[in-house]
């Protein structure tokens, strides 16, 4: 139970929910002792905190000028219409367009929230107001880019390591599924094509883990064996990510040949199993047996090559 607790409290006090809260108190720290409202710079900072520092950068040099965007677009709407549904209407929709025509697509949410937020405060000094919003919008995502920056450097590795015992996990209880509906001429269950879409699912999160970490070295400095130890687990995925491919082939298949006798099932049984071994082994370690047996459904199974084989 203790052990339970303690993994719920690692999991809810991670590095980013600790960086977002850094970044909030920082924002309305600055806007209080500015004399500004820091409603506008709390929320740009929540919003705009990403999972690197390389993202915060690239991402935060469109999103200033986005902001800018949104916030002319609001003291336009609101001096023409006055606060009322047009002006909210028209600003989002102005915001959104601009955003995209000028390709600022990443700052879209940020400006049209901007936007549609300085309608209700916005009230006769227009030029004033949009100063105002824009500078505490721009404290926001000064603030988050520098606190993703330097504090609690993300390690990606460790995550990759975890998502890729996962896998191996749901593929081993996959093949084991998928093996048995193929050896007594059943189609794939809905239970295990939704197995094998989480499967790709999670391969697909990993992928992004190994490029999250690689955006990171363009900033942060690694230790040479912080560097091997993503070199393996990134080949390691690599490797499920074929495995994967393969399985896929499996629910290809409808049924296994009614000519197939039982001592050809149970060879592909074995063969099977031999592969959940192998990929439960701490080191992947693959024995001289099992290059036999892959050679004798290679023998008796020819045509099925391409789906056994790792």
């Amino acid at each position: 139970m203790l052990e339970h607790i303690k993994k719920l409290r690692i999991k809810f006090l991670g590095a980013r929910l600790i960086k977002t809260g850094i970044a909030v108190y920082l924002a309305a720290f600055l806007c209080h002792l500015a004399g500004l409202p820091p409603a506008f710079s709390v929320i740009t900072a929540i919003v705009t905190l990403e999972p690197t520092a390389a993202s915060s950068i690239r991402k935060g040099v469109k999103r200033f000028p986005a902001t800018l965007i949104g916030a002319a677009l609001a003291v336009t709407a609101v001096s023409i219409f006055g606060q009322n549904a047009a002006a909210y209407a028209v600003a989002a929709v102005f915001t959104i367009y601009a955003c995209n025509l000028l390709h600022l697509e990443v700052g879209t949410l940020v400006a049209t929230l901007t936007a549609v937020a300085m309608i209700p405060v916005t009230e006769g000094a227009y030029f004033i107001s949009f100063v105002e919003r824009a500078g505490t919008t721009s404290i926001g995502l000064v603030v988050s880019a520098l606190v993703n920056f330097s504090i609690l450097h993300p390690r990606f590795s460790e995550l990759i390591s975890s998502k890729n015992t996962k896998i191996i996990d749901e593929i081993t209880t996959i093949l084991e599924k998928r093996a048995h509906e193929l050896c007594v001429n059943k189609p794939a269950t809905k239970a295990t094509r939704q197995q094998f879409q989480q499967l790709q699912k999670d391969i697909d999160r990993a992928m992004d883990l190994v490029y999250y970490q690689r955006e990171e070295w363009k900033y942060h400095r690694y230790s040479t064996q912080y560097i091997d130890y993503f070199t393996y687990e990134n080949r390691r995925l690599e490797a499920l990510e074929r495995i994967v491919y393969h399985i896929n082939s499996l629910f290809m298949l409808k049924e296994v040949d009614q000519s197939f006798h039982e001592g050809e099932k149970e060879l592909c049984h074995r063969g099977f199993h031999s592969i959940i071994t192998v990929l439960h082994h701490p080191e992947h370690h693959i024995p001289e047996e099992h290059y036999q047996m892959i050679a004798d459904i290679d023998h008796h199974f020819g045509i099925f090559k391409r789906f056994i084989l790792i």
